[in-house]
């Protein structure tokens, strides 16, 4: 008990020390002159996580979690990218034994596109390559796509999106339209666009530690209209998502299963989601939570409930 409450307390201080170094916006500083477009896709305020839940599974990134989700009506999806060894580009968000048990000795190091479109996902559901998902957005044409590449390097990122590029204009060139990169840094929009100008992206801060200004001027700088989070950035950065608001940059944080955290964070000024409830928009719909007002004790409250999951994680991981 002791240690959980030292623990707590190093959390609490070390989130602190975040707020005031690369949390904040200062006040007077970045005020908008002007709001950014905004087009047809943002109206969506769920995205349904890797294609979606189905049937008590996540991540699969799975031709039925599609299915099942744009039934459900779901109109805005997200799907996990990685390259096999011979170079193609195959929905899977790792290559962890669990998603395809057969495939675990490769380990991801020599799966090639064949040998992973004929191993199910979790031994039930169809896998997707690229060229199958392009298929779907032809046969489906009332959705949009958010694409997450794993890539590391800019060798990598430059590879993987001038593959992407090439098997949609192959395809059908008009779908570049409805494909929303995740872009990670300011260094990743300018290979990205160099290789396609897409008219359609969301900055997505999962995998970066820049302050909260320095993504308020980036996404100024870039006219970019939506910026995607993890929860906890939602509390690190108090006023991150009011200062995105401001200029009318919706905020999407991931990945939030609880109705009730939605409706909390939706009042922070969060405009959406991404999901893996295994339920419709409409039952998920937060329109009782209108966003940008919030008091203090709430985001004092919800923070705390954040602070103890984290802390929970890490006594689960064994650092007790």
């Amino acid at each position: 008990m002791k240690k959980t409450m030292m623990l707590t307390l190093l959390i609490v201080i070390t989130a602190g020390m975040i707020w005031f170094n690369w949390g904040l916006v200062r006040t007077g500083q970045n005020q908008p002159d002007s709001t950014f477009g905004t087009s047809g896709w943002q109206e969506n305020r769920l995205i349904a996580h890797a294609f979606g839940g189905v049937n008590g599974a996540s991540y699969t990134n799975s031709y039925e979690a599609f299915i099942t989700n744009y039934n459900r009506g779901y109109r805005l999806f997200e799907v996990d990218l990685v390259q096999t060894t011979d170079g193609k580009l195959v929905a899977r968000h790792d290559w962890s034994q669990k998603l395809q048990p057969d495939l675990a000795t490769h380990r991801g190091r020599n799966v090639t596109k064949l040998q992973f479109a004929n191993s199910l996902i979790m031994g039930r559901f169809r896998p997707l390559t690229l060229p199958d998902i392009l298929q779907m957005m032809k046969q489906y044409p009332d959705f949009d796509l958010i694409v997450d590449t794993k890539a590391g390097s800019k060798e990598q990122i430059q590879q993987q999106f001038a593959h992407l590029v090439n098997e949609v204009r192959r395809t059908d060139p008009a779908l570049l339209n409805r494909i929303i990169p995740e872009i990670f840094s300011p260094e990743m929009y300018d290979t990205v666009m160099g290789i396609h100008p897409f008219p359609n992206k969301i900055y997505s801060l999962y995998k970066t530690g820049a302050s909260a200004e320095s993504i308020v001027e980036f996404v100024r700088d870039k006219q970019l209209t939506a910026v995607a989070m993890p929860v906890y950035r939602v509390y690190l950065n108090p006023n991150l998502v009011p200062t995105l608001h401001k200029f009318g940059v919706k905020s999407y944080v991931h990945t939030v299963n609880s109705r009730p955290v939605m409706q909390i964070l939706s009042r922070f000024g969060v405009h959406g989601f991404y999901t893996d409830q295994e339920k419709s928009p409409e039952e998920l719909m937060l329109a009782d939570a209108p966003p940008g007002h919030v008091e203090f004790s709430e985001y004092m409250s919800s923070g705390l409930v954040n602070i103890r999951n984290i802390v929970m994680k890490v006594r689960n991981n064994g650092y007790k």
